[in-house]
């Protein structure tokens, strides 16, 4: 599994899979419910990542470089 992502909200990390799942490439949500656990509000001490399968990382980038910037996303 390879990170594609890091996010500062779960609503963005899921707008993300969703993008990816839509163009054939499943993406699993990472740490979204850890931080509410964990009572931690920074996602910066455990931010919420987007990964896919190793064989499907190259196509997911590419699909992420069109996305607009602004979706609250570091990229990876």
């Amino acid at each position: 599994m390879k990170t594609v992502g890091k996010f500062n909200n779960s609503f963005s990390a899921n707008i993300c899979k969703g993008v990816l799942e839509e163009n054939g490439v499943p993406a699993f949500v990472l740490n979204e419910n850890l931080i509410w656990t964990a009572g931690v509000a920074n996602t910066d001490l455990i931010p919420i990542e987007v990964v896919v399968d190793d064989e499907y990382y190259d196509k997911a980038m590419e699909i992420l470089k069109s996305m607009p910037e602004d979706t609250g996303s570091e990229q990876a």
